[in-house]
Parts: C-alpha cells; sequence; structure tokens
C-alpha cells in the first residue's frame, strides 16, 4: 500500500484505523472490516506494523477515529451517533499506545457523541475530548483533522458555520470537506471566508489559527523528509 501511493506521489495515509471491535455488526467499522481486533493490545501491535511499513517508504499515517467508534450502532455519516451507553475508556488505548510510541503523524477524529465525555458536543466539536483529552491527559502535540465536516452527524445536527467554529475551538486543525459536489460548489472557499470572518468578529482569537498553522508547518516538513 505504502509503495502504491507513492508511486502516483501521495505522501499521507488517512489509516490506520484503530478502533477497536467492540460491536461486529458496527455499519462503519466492524461490519466492514475496518478494525484490527477487539483487543487494544492486538490493534496496537498491527496498527505499528502498519506505520512502520509505510514509514520505510516515505508514507505518513494517521489513526482514527478518536477516542473511538467501533462501540457504535450508527453511521455518523448518515446523522448522529451516541456511543454513550457503548463506549468505554478501553477504546483510548490504541491512540494511548500509539502516541506513547511517537509512531502515528496525525489523529483524525470521530463525530461520535458521548455524554460521558462532553454532555453537549461530538468529539470533533468537543474542547473536553481534543484539547481536554487528546492534548491534555494523552500529551498529543501534532496535527488533529476532523472527519469530513459534510458529514450528517456534523452539518446536519449543527449547521456548517457553527460546526466550523466549535471545531476550530475544539482544537481541529485540519478540517476535512469532501462530497463538494453533493452538498455545495464553491465550498471550500466559503470555507475560508467563514473563518476569516468569524476571525475578524472575534468569535475566533486569531492566536488559536496561528497554533494550527505552526503545527500544520512542523507536519509539512515532516511529509518533506525521507523518500524510502
Amino acid at each position: 500500500m505504502g509503495h502504491t501511493l507513492r508511486s502516483v506521489g501521495i505522501n499521507l495515509n488517512l489509516a490506520p484505523v484503530v478502533d477497536l471491535n467492540v460491536n461486529p455488526d458496527n455499519p462503519i467499522i466492524g461490519s466492514l472490516g475496518r478494525s484490527f481486533s477487539a483487543d487494544p493490545a492486538v490493534v496496537t501491535e498491527q496498527a505499528t506494523a502498519f506505520i512502520e511499513a509505510e514509514h520505510a517508504v516515505g508514507v505518513r499515517c494517521t489513526i482514527k477515529h478518536f477516542p473511538g467508534h467501533g462501540s457504535s450502532t450508527g453511521d455518523t455519516h448518515l446523522g448522529v451517533v451516541d456511543v454513550t451507553g457503548t463506549w468505554s475508556p478501553v477504546e483510548l488505548e490504541p491512540f494511548r499506545n500509539l502516541v506513547s510510541a511517537g509512531l502515528p503523524d496525525a489523529i483524525l477524529t470521530a463525530h461520535v457523541f458521548n455524554a460521558k465525555l462532553d454532555p453537549k458536543y461530538p468529539a470533533t466539536l468537543s474542547h473536553a475530548a481534543i484539547t481536554g483529552i487528546l492534548r491534555g491527559q494523552l500529551g498529543w502535540d501534532k496535527v488533529v483533522l476532523s472527519d469530513d465536516m459534510q458529514m450528517g452527524a456534523i452539518r446536519d445536527a449543527f449547521g456548517y458555520a457553527d460546526a466550523l467554529r466549535l471545531a476550530i475551538e475544539a482544537g481541529i486543525d485540519i478540517l476535512t470537506i469532501a462530497n463538494q459536489q453533493v452538498f455545495e460548489v464553491g465550498i471550500v472557499s466559503h470555507t475560508i471566508d467563514l473563518i476569516e470572518e468569524m476571525v475578524s468578529s472575534g468569535q475566533i482569537h486569531a492566536d488559536r489559527i496561528d497554533g494550527s498553522y505552526r503545527r500544520i508547518q512542523a507536519f509539512k516538513a515532516g511529509l518533506a523528509v525521507g523518500t524510502g
């Protein structure tokens, strides 16, 4: 996989999935065969092998979906998914282990709602989850990507502009925007305009943008190192 990506000029893989296979019938993880295992030790071992192999040929890796999508019974592409009753702290273990080992290059968030972590917002929009747990408790100081901001669990539930503001305030550095032709042509330029307006109006502090800028520049510098 790493060789294939490099052969077409791709240097970042939005993988591996490190969600635990808590619910094998999970419509977006387990039932699609996207989880290595229900055992965090096995997930850590397999993800480590995956990342090291990709790094060996100059491809960087993004682990996902923080703080764990494996126990869900719904699909965040379609709407709000509540894992409050199914999620447990063991789902953080692969993230904790891999971060401690210094292996990931980026981390991508889940849109799942978990009242155990934040009683109001899903993880992508949650300061408690991203800045509190991921950066604070797990010590992650590199780039955090959102899952697709066009997914139903975000756009339909919160509205696009509010979701952007909340994601940035939560600690997201890179906003993923897919399915542009489906939802809105010109969504990227529109997103930039919205963020500029939020900064100009004081809704988002410029220092918050600068923090992400510094992490992104360091991230890009890492992408340029080594070709395998």
